[in-house]
């Protein structure tokens, strides 16, 4: 796996500044329309030059997934500028029988370019200020929820793909009560559009009791849900806050 450099000074300023989440780890269950077939493992820590990583892994449970050798893997390195996040890099690999996917981007600030690989072939694309990849969405995401001005609101980001920069939304759906494997939590529900039809919409449901991080994410295909992920345990010390 690849590591992201930067220079001195943005590891400096890495290393100063305070973050405004916490390191912790996480394991959500996998559920595939109600039957469960993995787990995905979250790490999020910071290196000792004060960058940080995140860091998933989706492993298979069901006897059908393991068959299939079905494993996804998603990583980034990044460094926190206040409450924004700054890409560093960004790495995704899915694999099944027979197939493998991936995609990196390995980003230079001083010459504003992302070097990209992708199993379709190379690219140079042209930065933008505060754009966010897949992963560091989730978690600016979360820094943004945490702000009361922002919350009950709906979120624009600009979010580097496999090969280009795309306008994405988070849509502001309602406050709910959620119960998931590591409690009962009073939330926020929230709508990620990427553009229609893509299997990466999904809504999403936020509490301050877990830095506003996802409890559970549920993706769609053709408007019915397809994977169900919820959040089962964390190093965060959790307090669920009602009752069902």
């Amino acid at each position: 796996m690849t590591t992201a450099t930067a220079s001195p000074s943005e590891a400096l300023k890495a290393e100063t500044q305070a973050a405004p989440l916490p390191a912790h780890t996480a394991v959500y269950e996998v559920l595939r329309r109600g039957s469960s077939i993995g787990e995905v493992h979250v790490s999020l820590s910071q290196s000792d030059s004060g960058l940080w990583h995140f860091d998933t892994e989706t492993k298979a449970t069901s006897r059908v997934a393991r068959l299939a050798r079905a494993t996804a893997e998603e990583s980034a390195w990044f460094a926190w500028h206040g409450d924004r996040v700054q890409m560093l890099s960004y790495r995704q690999v899915t694999r099944a029988l027979g197939r493998s996917r991936f995609w990196q981007h390995e980003l230079d600030w001083q010459t504003n370019q992302s070097q990209t690989s992708t199993y379709e072939g190379d690219y140079l694309i042209e930065l933008e200020p505060d754009i966010v990849d897949p992963l560091t969405l989730r978690l600016q995401l979360a820094v943004l929820l945490a702000r009361p001005d922002l919350r009950g609101q709906d979120l624009p980001f600009r979010v580097l793909e496999r090969n280009e920069i795309e306008d994405q939304q988070f849509f502001y759906l309602g406050e709910e009560t959620l119960e998931v494997p590591a409690g009962c939590f009073e939330t926020v529900r929230m709508e990620r559009f990427r553009r229609e039809g893509s299997s990466r919409n999904y809504h999403s449901w936020h509490a301050e009791d877990f830095h506003w991080l996802p409890l559970r994410i549920v993706q769609f295909r053709d408007d019915e849900e397809e994977l169900d992920i919820r959040l089962m345990e964390s190093s965060i010390e959790l307090n669920p806050d009602c009752a069902v």
